[in-house]
């Protein structure tokens, strides 16, 4: 009943309590955002209205000088570009650099420029070779004037044409090279006259390089862009504030001061409900590991109950065929019952930790003795899987509070885990007197504990990660743990340098005396 009704409380009160953090947070967020962008939106019309009237006006003078091309130029002579336009281009049309004359297939009839012999070559290559391609002539539409704009290592170019429809009945169009740097070096600048009562231009280019004015980018949210519709279409036209890094200062400021508070409350709120998820989750972690473990253990308990059964009734039926083949049945049930008691120690110490029982009673003497008990009685065990024990112990062990049972079942535990995963590898059991405490370690030579698997050992029901799979409860080592600190000391765990694994704890020496 308990369970359902925390569950409850865990389904509905703790998302409650987050949406209703959520929604304060996002309103309260909301109305400074809408406060600040309120001043944002007000600036950036007026810098928008301003933009587009520039544009206009750049537009508009690219747009004139076209038309004084076509007025000058006549399509059905093509003599009047030398001999009408070029006299008065200075005057006239002072941004147009060339005016050509080609059909509807791209095909040259006449040209004439104002650049300087060799600028003129090259500039004639470059349009037959790829500047003509960018012209739209497949679908011509008469009197209908068309711009492409273009970018050709690194350079820019804009050309105007128009189509006309010949005496003769052919289409044939007249197109105005503007010269580009020509318009950033004389025209922007008489265009974008600023003092400290108008706002910042600049123009960059589709890669944000920029091409006129002062860099704009440290302005942030209150550069407003307006690109150039027909014209110079890859590039656009930015204008910010003069003061736009103090606005974007002091609206962080603004809206910083707004928030921070109700953000701060969000977080505490958010905070206390994730720490309670985060308990609830653990504890239902926690309990569904206990399940596995029942299931884990009745498994454990079943498997050498049925070996132990199957064994004995052959023994007792007489139907075993030689005295050796008996001796080996009786090897097998007293391999199975070891396995069987060391299990059942495991869960009776467990269950009285679990239950919140002392099941220690601390006496003074030696931890040699422990040692030789956990020795004798796990030497059958090693005997049957081939594994070597090396047993490194002082001759002098100072006295200590231990309780002789528990200490011998910790080390059985550590012997177990060492032959479980040391690969049948020798076991190493060292006893090492410190100024204050014996400390106790087993060391195998298998792979040692993943990096990943170190600092959760001790925990209760994990197990590592192992190639082979490995019988257990997932506990030996969280009772060695608790063993250690019911005794005063501490468990640990590590890699040795030469391989393997070491897991080891220390038990204080006895009040009065100290490892001289």
């Amino acid at each position: 009943m308990e369970g359902g009704r925390f569950r409850l409380v865990y389904l509905i009160l703790v998302p409650a309590i987050l949406v209703a953090a959520g929604i304060l947070g996002y309103y309260t967020f909301l109305s400074a955002r809408e406060h600040t962008q309120l001043g944002e939106q007000t600036i950036a019309q007026s810098l928008l209205s301003v933009a587009q009237q520039r544009v206009q006006r750049i537009e508009r003078y690219i747009d004139i000088a076209d038309h004084a091309v076509f007025r000058l130029v006549d399509p059905n002579d093509s003599s009047t570009i030398d001999t009408v336009w070029l006299p008065q281009a200075a005057t006239q049309t002072p941004s147009v650099r060339s005016v050509l004359l080609i059909d509807q297939d791209g095909n040259l009839i006449q040209w004439a420029s104002r650049q300087d012999k060799k600028s003129r070559r090259a500039f004639l290559r470059l349009f037959r070779q790829k500047l003509v391609k960018s012209l739209e002539l497949d679908s011509p539409e008469p009197h209908l004037l068309r711009h492409a704009h273009e970018q050709i290592d690194g350079k820019d170019y804009l050309l105007s044409y128009k189509a006309y429809a010949t005496l003769a009945g052919q289409l044939t169009y007249i197109v105005a090279h503007h010269d580009t740097q020509f318009l950033v070096d004389e025209v922007f600048p008489m265009m974008f006259v600023t003092d400290e009562t108008t706002p910042l231009y600049d123009i960059v280019d589709e890669s944000n390089q920029l091409v006129f004015g002062p860099d704009l980018s440290e302005a942030g949210m209150y550069t407003v862009y307006h690109k150039f519709p027909t014209t110079l279409y890859r590039w656009r036209l930015q204008v910010a504030p003069q003061q736009a890094a103090l606005l974007q200062a002091q609206g962080r400021s603004r809206m910083q001061g707004e928030v921070a508070l109700p953000l701060m409350s969000f977080a505490i709120i958010l905070l206390s409900a994730i720490f309670f998820i985060y308990a609830a989750e653990k504890e239902r972690r926690l309990n569904q590991l206990k399940s596995e473990l029942m299931a884990n253990v009745s498994h454990e308990l079943k498997t050498p109950l049925s070996v132990v059964r199957m064994f004995a009734d052959m023994l007792r039926s007489g139907r075993v065929p030689s005295e050796e083949r008996k001796v080996e049945y009786l090897d097998i049930i007293c391999r199975e019952s070891e396995r069987l008691t060391s299990l059942i120690d495991n869960m009776l110490d467990f269950s009285a930790l679990e239950g919140g029982q002392g099941p220690y009673r601390l006496k003074r003497g030696n931890i040699g003795d422990a040692v030789d008990r956990a020795l004798d009685a796990f030497r059958y065990r090693s005997e049957q899987d081939g594994v070597e024990i090396h047993l490194e112990r002082p001759n002098d062990l100072p006295p200590v509070m231990i309780d002789q049972e528990a200490i011998a079942l910790a080390i059985i535990n550590l012997l177990d885990n060492a032959v479980k995963y040391g690969g049948q590898t020798p076991v190493d059991l060292e006893l090492t007197v410190k100024r204050f405490s014996v400390d106790i370690a087993v060391r195998d030579h298998g792979p040692g504990i993943p990096s990943n698997s170190l600092g959760r050992v001790f925990e209760r029901f994990y197990r590592g990660s192992h190639p082979n799979p490995t019988r257990g409860s997932g506990i030996g080592l969280s009772l060695v743990k608790n063993i250690a600190r019911a005794h005063g000391g501490r468990a640990w765990a590590k890699n040795a340098s030469g391989g393997g694994a070491v897991v080891g704890f220390s038990i204080p020496i006895a009040s009065g005396h100290t490892a001289g």
